[in-house]
């Protein structure tokens, strides 16, 4: 492990040509890497980054200090979160936004100014700062900020009755035993110290002094930068906050909660929380990290759940910012973390997440139509409609609604009803499958956020479809907000569908496709709407990588529709779909739908016998006796209601190993052969099948591996031609 982050270090200081790098990994009191690579200083002359070098951290001192004083006041009742800044600082300007509010950079402040030109003191800029009008009006944006920090520094002097500097040193740094952190260092480290920029304005490089030039001019000592520390007395703090020795359980849950800030979802207080992998800050795959950086090349994250944390320290602005590139290093090496610490599981955000992210900015001021349901919903579960009513610059004049119905309560195949009123609702199935063109006629942008299951016989892909090319002929462009495909996008399976005129059935796309909803948009537009020349742009996922399945993303799973009530079930649907085209109960009238299939006559006890273990990968089948009942809005008349069934109830217990269209067609070829005068297979199990072949696979005798290795050669081929948005298993994420 400790040789394998060596390596992760080393590529990410090459890669982004930094003068060198300290990082530091550990997992509770347990140390995974500790170690240096490249120069700490290159001129005058060079010096080699060593694992006891000291680092000018920049802005985490937000973090480390400023947040964590704020805190111990907060939790002494002597700070109230909610108060306006007058209440501890008396500049009445600084009354219309609050302690909160600054913690969560959402007060309104302009970013910070060059006063450093101008003033010798803190209470002078901070001075100049009140005379500034407010950007925006306080809790309405997120603009990082220097001047919250600046100001929160002060109220915790003005609070404690003490220095900045000296409140840290004794209530964090001295009890933690972090006896290389401080403001100012002294002379005798300077020896020790990475070099930052050469400073055109102090006409050197800059080594054991403060490179922020505010922080430099009142002092030394600022609520947003001055902190000089290394990355073992980083560590101390870290373990100090992960074993609840600093901080209470209840003020570090508040301090990291998602949400917050209801436009920007990962700005904890103070800290940012739930990182992404597109960010310049590094990427842990944990909801629960909280993490910080600073302008020099510093950065740490803390995963609360896990108790791994991780420190970045450099000097990319050594010896001039010009050339540096501080998110390729932060991503390199923390990639290298990710893969190795969290193999199996990621953080994803979704193209709603992103559009949040983003500031709303492809919609902002647009006349948009939307196609959705209620499970189009955020990482924090709150339903598309409510996130888009976050800006009102979005101008929402239709909702398009799938097979279900927007609330997904309607049983499959029932038409659904259209609703009237300020947004009309429109239902896409029943009498119509399309807008028309004089509702588009209406419209800058058509928005598609529709959760997928990830099976060809899923009819909303069909209805993405033929929005798309109605948004194509009225030559309006369309945007996905795309999702991940619950059953992964590595493992493709069963036959390419040559019959493609159904619902069920739409696209000459294998039954297991492997492909995103905003993939899928990308193939209809390269395929079926290539020569309309339909105007598209996804919104991509963000740490989704294709092995990984719905319940390794951290995501909430609201039901796509009635009988999918998990994404286990979406996983064996690939397979079990196709029982419907025969006279078996699939599970319909259960509570289990997808997940137990049967009839009265089945003989279960030798149907499991008979299926072989290469064809059950990743399951466990039991012989069970059920009957499936009526459920108004799931199955009101499930086949073979009120009637006493053999059944076999499939178990899943290594989801990854799951070959659901292969375990489907074993059972039918088991089914068959014990029972060949009783089962039929209907003529809707080639409409589902999307070709005729594999009843004439099935009836030639042929055994499911036969047949599945008979669809080999057509599914590699679709795998090299269909065009991936997102990485495949061993890649970068």
């Amino acid at each position: 492990m400790s040789d394998e982050l060596g390596v992760a270090l080393q590529s990410a200081v090459v890669e982004s040509k930094s003068p060198g790098a300290v990082a530091y990994v550990g997992k509770g009191d347990v140390t995974l890497f500790h170690g240096a690579y490249g120069a700490r200083q290159l001129i005058p002359k060079s010096l080699p980054a060593e694992k006891d070098t000291f680092y000018d951290l920049a802005s985490l001192t937000k973090v480390v200090a400023t947040t964590t004083s704020v805190m111990l006041l907060y939790e002494e009742g002597l700070i109230d979160f909610d108060a306006p800044v007058s209440t501890y600082l008396p500049i009445p300007a600084f009354g219309q936004f609050t302690i909160r509010h600054c913690l969560t950079h959402t007060a309104g402040l302009v970013p910070g100014r060059p006063y450093y030109k101008e003033c010798s003191s803190l209470n002078e800029m901070l001075q100049r700062y009140a005379g500034v009008d407010l950007e925006w009006p306080p809790g309405t944006r997120r603009q990082y900020s220097d001047v919250g920090f600046m100001i929160l520094g002060k109220v915790v002097e003005l609070v404690a009755r003490d220095s900045l500097d000296a409140f840290c040193a004794k209530r964090i740094f001295s009890p933690l035993g972090m006896r290389c952190t401080r403001f100012n260092p002294p002379k005798e480290w300077a020896a020790r110290c990475a070099a930052t920029e050469k400073c055109a304005w102090r006409g050197k490089v800059i080594v054991g002094v403060v490179h922020d030039e505010n922080a430099y001019a009142v002092g030394g000592v600022s609520g947003h930068a001055g902190l000089f520390s290394t990355a073992e007395d980083l560590a101390r703090f870290c373990r100090a906050l992960l074993g609840g020795k600093l901080l209470s359980e209840k003020t570090l849950s508040e301090m990291t909660r998602l949400g917050q800030v209801p436009f920007y979802p990962w700005q904890g207080l103070g800290w940012k929380v739930d990182p992404w992998v597109c960010g310049s800050e590094g990427f842990l795959p944990a909801r629960t990290a909280m993490g910080h950086t600073g302008w020099t090349g510093t950065s740490i994250w803390i995963d609360r759940r896990s108790g791994v944390f991780v420190i970045l320290l450099a000097n990319t602005c050594h010896p001039t910012r010009d050339a540096r590139d501080t998110a390729a290093l932060r991503r390199m090496f923390h990639d290298g973390v990710a893969q190795r610490l969290f193999p199996d599981r990621s953080n994803v955000h979704t193209g709603l997440d992103r559009l949040v992210w983003d500031g709303f900015a492809p919609v902002r001021g647009k006349r948009i139509a939307l196609l959705t349901n209620h499970a189009a919903v955020d990482q924090l579960g709150r339903p598309i409609l409510d996130v888009l009513a976050l800006d009102p610059a979005v101008k929402l004049r239709t909702v398009y609604t799938p097979e279900h119905g927007f609330q997904g309560k309607t049983e499959a195949g029932k038409a659904v009803k259209s609703e009237t009123g300020a947004v009309p609702f429109v239902s896409l199935y029943g009498e119509r499958r399309r807008p028309s063109g004089k509702e588009l006629s209406g419209i800058d942008l058509f928005v598609v956020d529709l959760p997928d299951v990830g099976a060809r016989y899923y009819t909303y892909v069909s209805t993405m479809r033929d929005c798309l090319a109605a948004c194509a002929e009225a030559k309006k462009p369309a945007l996905v907000l795309d999702r991940p495909n619950p059953v992964g996008g590595e493992i493709l399976e069963g036959p390419i569908a040559t019959e493609t005129a159904s619902a069920v059935c739409c696209a000459p796309i294998p039954i297991r496709h492997g492909m995103t909803m905003g993939e899928l948009a990308l193939f209809f537009s390269n395929t079926t709407l290539k020569d309309k020349k339909l105007a598209l742009s996804i919104n991509e996922l963000d740490g989704w990588r294709r092995k990984l399945l719905f319940a390794q993303c951290a995501l909430p799973w609201e039901p796509p529709s009635p009988n999918i009530p998990t994404p286990e079930t979406a996983l064996l649907y690939v397979g079990a779909c196709l029982f419907e085209g025969a006279n078996l109960n699939e599970g319909r009238g259960t509570e289990t739908p997808f997940m137990i299939l049967g009839a009265p006559w089945l003989d279960a006890e030798a149907i499991v016998q008979a299926i072989a273990p290469e064809d059950r990968t990743g399951c466990l089948l039991h012989a069970t006796r059920y009957t499936p009942r009526s459920i108004p809005g799931k199955a009101a008349s499930p086949q073979y209601c009120d009637t006493a069934c053999g059944g076999i109830r499939i178990e899943i217990n290594e989801p990854l190993q799951v070959r659901a269209f292969r375990l489907a067609t074993a059972l039918i070829i088991a089914i068959r052969n014990r029972h060949p005068d009783l089962l039929k297979l209907r003529k809707s199990f080639d409409v589902l099948a999307g070709t005729r072949e594999l009843r004439q696979q099935i009836e030639s005798g042929l055994s499911a591996s036969k047949i599945v290795a008979q669809h080999a050669p057509a599914l590699d081929a679709f795998d090299n031609e269909r065009v991936l948005r997102y990485p495949r298993g061993g890649e970068e994420s």
